[in-house]
């Protein structure tokens, strides 16, 4: 993951073109998003985890259109004396029908429209791994539909993208989740696999403790 003090001009391997497309034009606009501010202090601003504002700027992840108003209007309140701030608007409104193109584009990694989060909708999906949204704010206690089939489609890739997806999702889902979705893998036998998750989750800062209680609740 690139530094959150400057963006990347590449998007993840496995985002689409559609997902690319939104993903560098939000690179263009985040700037005007309290000018001035380091990536994470926008990230506080906008309620959100700096790991999730990179994931969105870098086509790992993507927000809901509500994230997209609050962007605008924040960066309504930084336009100085003088600006043009009407035009700014349309340029955040212009990501609107990105977003919604990059949402119904088809899924690399499930070669087909994507069914790594069956469960869909507009919710915030920060506990979701392909081509998904997240909405502010961090619910951390979320308590949102699980997959099942992690197991399985983490079979199916290869060592390398098995490990970055886990990564992602460490990052990415909350406590809850993370206790959930670590059940689910020792189930499986994917140990392994669960220590990663775990780890990655423990980085990106979320509580341990509450990790271990959801998944002592699960045995």
């Amino acid at each position: 993951m690139p530094s959150l003090g400057s963006i990347s001009t590449t998007c993840a391997p496995e985002a689409t073109e559609e997902v690319q497309a939104f993903a560098k034009a939000l690179k263009l606009l985040i700037h005007h998003v309290r000018p001035g501010d380091t990536m994470a202090q926008k990230a506080k601003a906008l309620h959100v985890s700096p790991p999730l504002l990179s994931h969105w700027l870098n086509g790992r992840r993507l927000p809901r259109t509500a994230v997209i108003e609050e962007m605008s209007g924040l960066a309504a309140e930084g336009v100085p004396d003088g600006g043009d701030a009407a035009a700014l608007a349309r340029e955040f409104a212009a990501l609107k029908p990105l977003l919604q193109a990059a949402r119904k584009s088809t899924c690399r990694r499930c070669a087909g429209r994507c069914t790594c989060d069956e469960a869909g909708g507009e919710r915030d999906r920060r506990n979701s791994f392909c081509n998904t949204s997240a909405d502010k704010g961090d619910r951390r206690n979320s308590t949102a539909p699980m997959n099942p089939n992690l197991p399985a489609h983490l079979a199916a890739m290869a060592e390398a993208d098995r490990v970055a997806h886990l990564l992602d999702l460490g990052a990415a889902l909350s406590e809850g989740d993370i206790g959930i979705y670590a059940d689910i893998l020792a189930r499986a036998g994917m140990k392994t696999e669960m220590e990663v998750l775990i780890r990655s989750a423990k980085s990106a800062g979320r509580d341990s403790t509450e990790i271990a209680i959801t998944l002592g609740g699960l045995r």
